[in-house]
């Protein structure tokens, strides 16, 4: 028995299987864009998009740098409704000490962006195959607390 003619109708089977399955998971898209709390350019934070109202596929997030973001098409949000969060840190314009270099201190920080932005957000934005450009530029910042 020839067993390379007895395995091929299998073999072609499985590769046409392969071929014919999308492989690939749900649609993701290139996102990008700016952040700015109060005005300003958000210095350092991240940003987080979760599917929502029947969109399929993963969450999907970054880091935001000098107010700008950039989710690369493999790595982006699910294309359809997406829940965002978005956090980032401001400085206090105090030091405390630096609790992994003992001895020294730092800048303190605090959140810059309040719960209605990140953790109960209520951002929600539609991701459209391709590439979009979805900005945050009217967030309202947490206001600082002055310490005695």
């Amino acid at each position: 028995m020839n067993l390379g003619k007895a395995c091929s109708p299998v073999l072609l089977l499985i590769l046409f299987a392969l071929g014919c399955s999308s492989g690939n998971g749900p649609d993701r898209a290139h996102v990008q864009g700016d952040v700015k709390v109060d005005g300003v350019p958000l210095e350092k934070g991240s940003i987080d998009f979760f599917p929502v109202d029947g969109t399929q596929g993963p969450s999907a997030g970054g880091v935001i740098e000098n107010g700008k973001y950039d989710l690369a098409l493999g790595k982006g949000p699910a294309v359809g409704r997406n829940r965002v969060e978005i956090h980032g840190v401001k400085k206090t314009g105090r030091k405390v000490p630096d609790h992994m270099a003992p001895g020294t201190m730092r800048d303190e920080t605090v959140e810059a962006v309040p719960a209605d932005f990140n953790t109960n957000s209520t951002l929600v934005r539609d991701i459209a195959p391709g590439s979009n450009v979805v900005d945050f530029n009217d967030l309202k910042g947490v206001a600082l607390k002055t310490r005695k």
